[in-house]
């Protein structure tokens, strides 16, 4: 398999896992419609480095390493399951505790880009199967006798990928009548938000 082809294997691959719902998207959604340009750029940014740290190390053996350490995966599952219905309940709670008059919600509370840049890692970094993901992948496009370049490439082609599908994201959450929307709605998607992402921390937490 030639680098090209590689290449471009991995990143249709790649678009095709990441385009999927899940606790990543759901907290992209929220800091970039309710938060201002800087909150949305930060929470894309701390995506690009939790994908940045899970493709390299799978494509330098972690996984392995993981796999041969058990206590290890369950540390990181446990504690990424913890995380994600952490930041369910806190969504949930911010639903109910919003006072709401006449129909309206108040103006968004702003989120620092430190704050986004550290809900989008922390919730990228908090499944280990992800790891297993990136080593499945890398197993099935990277030459067995992977050349550093070919490796490289392999991470680079991840992480290409989530910056472009993510910035596309968040840039139509940005985007004034889309932005408007969702903050028309942002109760009930805080409280939906909030009861999917405790449901992904739950089934971490339960091991699934």
């Amino acid at each position: 398999m030639d680098l090209l082809t590689m290449t471009g294997g991995i990143a249709l691959i790649h678009l095709a896992a990441i385009s999927s719902p899940g606790p990543t998207l759901f907290v992209v959604i929220r800091h970039a419609s309710a938060g201002g340009a800087s909150s949305a750029v930060g929470v894309v940014c701390g995506v690009l480095a939790a994908t940045l740290i899970w493709s390299g190390s799978a494509a330098l053996g972690l996984g392995t390493v993981m796999a041969a350490l058990p206590w290890l995966k369950e540390a990181v599952r446990i504690a990424g399951g913890a995380y994600l219905a952490w930041i369910g309940l806190r969504m949930l709670l911010s639903a109910f505790r919003r006072q709401v008059g006449k129909g309206e919600n108040p103006p968004a509370p702003a989120t620092s880009t430190a704050a986004a840049f550290r809900s989008g890692f922390l919730t990228n970094l908090s499944n280990p199967k992800v790891i297993a993901y990136y080593a499945s992948l890398f197993a099935v496009t990277v030459p067995q006798q992977g050349e550093p370049l070919a490796i490289l490439l392999a991470i680079l082609a991840a992480v290409t990928v989530s910056a472009l599908w993510w910035s596309f994201v968040a840039g139509c959450l940005r985007l004034s009548r889309v932005r408007a929307g969702f903050l028309r709605a942002r109760r009930a998607l805080d409280a939906v938000f909030g009861v999917v992402l405790i449901g992904f921390g739950a089934k971490l937490l339960a091991g699934r």
